[in-house]
């Protein structure tokens, strides 16, 4: 709780060498964050507020449960999950028309509490990533999540494609078709990978990730 409302304290993280090496001082990291939620506080856009700070620590209104932790309650078959992914897919993409990208907009950093979508975790936010291919970029990160945690492109997945593409006003789909198109070579060497950590949800999926923007869909 900070000035009697519900929040999420965030603080800089006590990590050892090998974390920092790969992800960076942690207190930049954190004052890196801190500024991204001021940045766009006045933007009217789906992110919380910062309703208290400090110099270590700063908490930010609470949004509810992330979408992530829907589907681990409730299961992917759950109409509220499913609800949830698709408000989420055209909010993303409102977002992109008002030229904003999140940076890594997975299921576990998007809210969903009274209808309504929240994107938090800005640890990848930046201006420099605020137009067309950070959009497209945002779009795979997007999919390719919502496609590891489900096992593959099912009815869901393509369900939260068609909610972002009617609010695509920027033509950020075939801007993220382009882009995979760019990667084909890469998928010579993950496909055979993903075969052979068929164990692994996020592997098996990059298959069927792929094929969504370079072969499209049927149901899209």
């Amino acid at each position: 709780m900070a000035q009697g409302r519900p929040g999420w304290l965030k603080r800089i993280e006590d990590v050892d060498l090998r974390r920092r090496l790969l992800k960076g001082e942690p207190r930049q990291l954190f004052e890196a964050e801190r500024q991204a939620y001021k940045s766009v506080a006045e933007s009217l856009l789906p992110f919380p507020s910062i309703i208290e700070e400090g110099a270590d620590h700063f908490v930010i209104a609470d949004a509810g449960p992330t979408v992530k932790s829907i589907l681990q309650t409730e299961g992917p078959t759950s109409e509220r999950f499913r609800e949830a992914v698709c408000h989420a897919g055209e909010v993303l993409a409102r977002l992109h028309s008002a030229g904003v990208s999140h940076g890594r907009p997975a299921l576990r950093d998007i809210c969903w509490q009274d209808g309504r979508i929240t994107f938090i975790d800005l640890e990848k936010y930046s201006p420099r990533r605020n137009r067309p291919e950070g959009h497209a970029w945002d779009l795979m990160v997007f999919v390719y999540n919502l496609a590891g945690e489900l096992d593959g492109v099912d009815e869901t997945v393509l369900a939260a494609c068609r909610a972002y593409r009617a609010q695509d006003r920027k033509n950020i789909w075939a801007l993220a078709e382009r882009r995979m198109r760019q990667l084909r070579p890469l998928g010579l060497v993950m496909r055979p990978l993903s075969r052979l950590l068929h164990d692994k949800k996020d592997f098996r999926a990059i298959g069927p990730f792929m094929d969504l923007f370079l072969k499209g869909h049927q149901g899209l």
